[in-house]
This record gives structure tokens, sequence and C-alpha cells, in this order.
């Protein structure tokens, strides 16, 4: 793990299932006791399912200032899904130019970057450092 400390079946379920537009998963068994461990997820408490606390001890290079789109930023007084916002905008700038589907993606969102107010309350909450008002200028630049 590039945390220094493995995730729990239970962290791993929660990660996933808290990831943006994510309804299921579909988890793979080799033993019963895998079974029992994915199956602990559905009474496990909110303490036992925290994933943000081994995120947050990751070494810092190996993070430090980029989108892990772990959602720690939310929420956002201006409702936007920071998580998402970040994801397209880094699909977008992977490709020579913004390839039409990323565009009517991050058109479908209720909230864009250029409702970004600046507060920066998300910076003080992300685990990572990301400088989040800035990437919300670029992605409101790169998506206008």
């Amino acid at each position: 793990s590039p945390f220094g400390v493995a995730l729990t079946p239970v962290q791993c379920l929660h990660y996933a299932l808290t990831r943006p537009a994510v309804a299921s998963v579909m988890v793979g068994y080799d033993t019963p006791d895998h079974v029992a461990a994915a199956v602990a997820y559905e009474s496990a408490s909110e303490e036992e399912k925290d994933y943000a606390t081994v995120l947050a001890g990751a070494p810092h290079h190996a993070y430090a200032g980029q989108c892990t789109y772990c959602g720690h930023c939310a929420p956002c007084p201006a409702s936007i899904d920071i998580a998402m916002v970040n994801k397209l905008y880094d699909l977008a700038v992977m490709q020579n130019e913004v390839p039409a589907s990323l565009r009517a993606h991050y058109n479908g969102l209720s909230a864009g970057a250029a409702n970004c107010i600046g507060c920066g309350s998300c910076e003080t909450r992300c685990p990572f450092g990301v400088h989040v008002v800035e990437r919300m200028e670029q992605a409101k630049a790169l998506f206008s």
C-alpha cells in the first residue's frame, strides 16, 4: 500500500461506494472469510468505515497537491462536486483538446468551477494539500 498500511475490506468498500456516480460494487471472493469481511460492511460503524485517517497518513511525496477525488473537500457552499470537477479536468488535460463527451459530462453538473466563490473551505479539509480554488479557476478556463 502506498499509505504504509492496508485499508480494511470495510474501508475499501466504503471508499468505492463513496466515489462520484458509484451506486454499487462487485466484489470477488476466494474464501468464506472474504465473504464475511465484505458483509461486515453492512453493520460497520462510521469509524470502522473511515479511510480518511489512512489516506491522510500517506507519504507526502506520494499524493501531495494531487486530487485523489476522495471527496473530503465536501461539502462545498456553492454545491460544486469538487471531486468530479477535478476528475473531469484531469481527464480533459490529458487530451490534445477537450473531448465532447467530457465537456457534456461537465456541462451536466449542477454546479461547475465557475460557481466557485473562492472561500477555500475545501482546501482546509483536503488531506493532500490540493490548491482547489486554483484548480477551479483552471477548470473554469478549460471548460468555458
